[in-house]
């Protein structure tokens, strides 16, 4: 028992962190108070309860290390689920990368083409509930390509594409809503992504260039 401290601690540097869904969450904590209960003072049975929580659940092992935490004395109310600057397979991040990637089909990337944010700006009055800010950067090395209109986890967002060296960096743009992500860096399988709200805005800046340029974008766009 008195090496349960060194145990938690341990597992806490460790392991991954997730941005787990809500009902994982609710899942995870009623899990995790199901197996308390089953548990008695005994280390054999606590032992035992958590191997069999375990084998039950071998084909979830994002579930299975949350419960193992908890179980090591964590408790549910500590789980670490989400953090800023960590990768994570939130539905947002990996509904972002699906639009980024399917805008580089032939044909998908603009619906209007030009590096003139004077002609980029007034094409979105009447197709989306907002005015973006488009600028055109290519003194600051992030030439502007054009505009286009998508649909991003339930959000018409405007979206603004942007060259650097042989990259695309979309950027999208919608309304803050009341779960808003935190500001910072994310990335989902294999892409980079940086969040950042203002004025009302969400933003969101993904592509497959590594997270200092999107860094580098990020300045060159808002100062």
């Amino acid at each position: 028992m008195s090496e349960r401290p060194d145990l938690g601690k341990a597992m806490r540097e460790a392991l991954p962190v997730y941005e787990a869904s809500p009902a994982l969450q609710a899942w995870a904590r009623e899990e995790a108070r199901k197996l308390d209960q089953e548990s008695s003072p005994r280390s054999d049975s606590r032992n035992g309860a958590v191997s069999a929580a375990v084998r039950r659940l071998s084909r979830w092992p994002i579930a299975a290390g949350l419960l193992i935490a908890a179980v090591a004395g964590w408790g549910a109310g500590s789980l670490r689920l989400s953090g800023r600057g960590t990768p994570t397979t939130n539905g947002t991040a990996n509904e972002l990368v699906d639009a980024h990637v399917r805008s580089l089909l032939p044909g998908h990337l603009m619906d209007v083409a030009s590096s003139d944010r004077h002609t980029v700006k007034p094409w979105f009055t009447g197709k989306t509930d907002i005015a973006p800010p488009v600028f055109d950067l290519s003194d600051k090395g992030f030439p502007l390509f054009g505009g286009r209109l998508d649909y991003v986890d339930g959000h018409t967002a405007a979206a603004l594409a942007y060259g650097r060296r042989l990259h695309t960096i979309n950027l999208f743009i919608w309304r803050t809503g009341p779960s808003e992500p935190a500001d910072g860096p994310y990335s989902a399988r294999g892409y980079s992504l940086l969040h950042w709200t203002n004025g009302g805005l969400s933003y969101w800046a993904v592509s497959d260039a590594a997270l200092p340029e999107l860094e580098a974008f990020h300045d060159a766009y808002t100062q």
